[in-house]
């Protein structure tokens, strides 16, 4: 089933003032709710519902503090 012009108009505008107001704002629910708008506008042409687990990294991703030239110098954890 293809979504009507209407419906792909609709769906379009919400993204693009999703998409406005991340860029603007550069918050990240901003931009998270942009990218679920984009989901949305998609799945009217893929058939395939968008789903918030769409959005999941598929790795998790750790930022540690602390001194990187100590790293690549291979000195050992308690030394750096």
């Amino acid at each position: 089933m293809t979504a009507t012009l209407e419906e792909q108009a609709a769906a379009w505008e919400i993204y693009r003032l999703a998409k406005v107001k991340a860029d603007s704002s550069l918050n990240f629910q901003d931009g998270r709710a942009a990218a679920l708008a984009w989901h949305v506008f998609i799945a009217l042409f893929t058939g395939q519902p968008a789903r918030a687990s769409d959005l999941i990294p598929h790795r998790k991703v750790a930022i540690f503090r602390g001194n990187m030239s100590a790293v690549s110098e291979g000195r050992p954890s308690h030394e750096r």
